[in-house]
């Protein structure tokens, strides 16, 4: 019985080492390749190489005119989570307008479609036109800017691209969650006499949550993306993009692979938080349909 009982609690562990075993293929084999490139091309840099940098983020670049790698993948990360937030906080609310609202739909669904099929990056040389090189930090404290590097470094240029690369995923996938909304849920509460604010906050929304988690992934995803070529701006002096672009141009491909690296873990554990968040608010939808 003992026995039965462990080979039992056995076979999970099983499991999850043969889903791992399978996940690690595809990394061992970009390893390989990378290692076999890295020997036949002067360009592609060593395993050691890369992650010699790796090993030590806070060290400012003797080759590379950029300030460390850590610095510069915090200061993404503050872009990335300003455009982001500013994306969240306006584009549920337009995206359950739509999803609610056929008036709301006729006038904004057409220019949806039209602007998800331009690529995010295309609309840097609009927020340039419109901000310029100002940031919170030129706003703030004018010609002496350039001593509050935080601010300074969150150009509106690059926080607009942000926004506009992310914005339109996440209102198309809430308005898509808020008309999957069960009409008969929607007339029961109005029958116990719920108001429009309770409606849309104890029905609409949850009922669109999953979708909205979606949407939201998709729009992360798209943020790390976008990063990269919105840190090509003029003027910028960190970022994990302008890392990546300034060791091309100076033959540091190191810090290049490096900066990707990082770049694909945040992406990773950004994307697996929003998975987690997704498994309760979520957990509802197979027994309800």
């Amino acid at each position: 019985m003992g026995r039965g009982q462990g080979e039992g609690s056995c076979s999970p562990c099983r499991r999850l080492l043969s889903k791992l075993g399978r996940g690690a293929l595809l990394p061992l084999a970009v390893l390989l390749l990378w290692h076999v490139a890295s020997k036949e091309s002067a360009i592609v840099p060593s395993i050691p190489a890369v992650f010699e940098v790796l090993a030590h983020p806070l060290q400012e670049p003797a080759s590379l005119d950029a300030i460390p790698l850590a610095q510069s993948a915090a200061i993404s990360m503050v872009r990335v989570g300003v455009g982001f937030g500013l994306a969240v906080l306006t584009g549920v609310p337009l995206g359950l307008l739509v999803g609610r609202s056929v008036w709301a739909s006729d006038v904004v669904s057409p220019s949806l479609g039209a602007a998800m099929v331009i690529s995010p990056v295309a609309w840097m040389p609009v927020t340039i036109l419109v901000f310029g090189l100002s940031s919170p930090a030129t706003a703030l404290y004018g010609d002496d800017s350039w001593q509050h590097g935080v601010l300074d470094q969150l150009r509106f240029a690059i926080i607009g691209v942000i926004w506009l690369g992310t914005l339109f995923p996440i209102v198309l996938n809430t308005a898509s969650g808020a008309r999957a909304v069960r009409q008969a849920h929607l007339e029961a509460v109005r029958v116990l006499g719920a108001s429009r604010w309770q409606v849309l906050s104890k029905v609409v929304l949850p009922g669109a949550a999953p979708a909205i988690l979606t949407g939201l992934r998709v729009a992360g995803g798209i943020a790390w993306r976008v990063i990269i070529a919105a840190e090509i701006f003029p003027g910028t002096r960190g970022g994990l993009g302008y890392v990546i672009t300034t060791a091309q141009t100076q033959a540091a491909y190191e810090y290049a692979f490096a900066s990707i690296l990082v770049i694909g873990v945040i992406g990773l554990v950004l994307d697996g938080g929003l998975r987690l968040l997704a498994v309760p608010v979520g957990h509802w939808q197979p027994r309800e349909r």
